[in-house]
């Protein structure tokens, strides 16, 4: 390694440990639904800057120590991924933010969850724009053979729970367009899916990110409404 790289090498190592010691807050975090306003637990909260995860408790809250500037992530399986920072707030030691969770779908037979109609070209415009990285999730633009490259995975270890989240970010944008086409479908009377299955037949059909981006409506509705009659003849709904 030439001096000059070990110099940069350094630096950065220098700005990392800086970071590390810059003044953190404390976010003292409570998530609710956004309909019925009861506590979401189990929704995993991630730092992408230092790869630390947690998990909201059976009262729906967190606790976390972060940079004032970093942006967190919050996701679980059947809710809106959402994103904060508390950058604009008012400068303080600790925050008690409430999230409220949007559901991609009505979960229970007791809530009705009216939303906006649909037209198929704004689910279009959705599924042309899937796939794109969250700007918290880029890798830096680093050369692979730079040192400070490997210096960025060495000292963070993060790129394997940055992918992890990544691709978990992008399995809910897929799970959401499908089941906004679902609804389309209900609407325009091609089929009737109940609610309780959308996830399972989300499942059975095994179509990736690239086939909702790429393939036409027509035949992203034919392969969709041929998988349907196959799955509802096998769960007995379809006669």
């Amino acid at each position: 390694m030439g001096k000059g790289n070990l110099i940069l090498g350094l630096s950065l190592l220098a700005a990392v440990t800086a970071a590390a010691q810059a003044p953190a807050v404390r976010v003292n975090g409570t998530v609710i639904d956004l309909y019925d306003k009861t506590p979401v637990s189990g929704v995993s909260v991630i730092n992408p800057k230092n790869g630390q995860s947690y998990v909201t408790d059976a009262h729906g809250t967190f606790s976390i120590s972060v940079g004032k500037r970093d942006t967190l992530l919050l996701f679980l399986s059947g809710y809106q991924t959402m994103r904060f920072s508390m950058a604009d707030s008012v400068a303080k030691e600790a925050y008690y933010p409430v999230f409220e969770f949007d559901r991609l779908t009505a979960t229970t037979s007791q809530l009705i969850i009216v939303r906006p109609k649909q037209k198929l070209s704004d689910i279009e415009k959705e599924r042309e724009n899937m796939g794109k990285i969250p700007k918290e999730l880029e890798r830096p633009a680093i050369s692979i053979m730079s040192p400070i490259s490997a210096l960025y995975d060495m000292l963070s270890g993060r790129a394997k729970e940055r992918e992890k989240l990544l691709a978990q970010v992008q399995d809910d944008e897929r799970r959401r367009i499908y089941k906004e086409l679902f609804n389309y479908y209900k609407e325009e009377k091609l089929f009737d899916l109940p609610d309780e299955y959308y996830d399972q037949f989300i499942t059975y059909l095994a179509l990736p990110v690239d086939f909702l981006k790429y393939n036409s409506d027509y035949t992203i509705t034919t392969t969709i409404l041929d998988a349907y009659k196959k799955f509802g003849f096998e769960r007995g709904f379809i006669k």
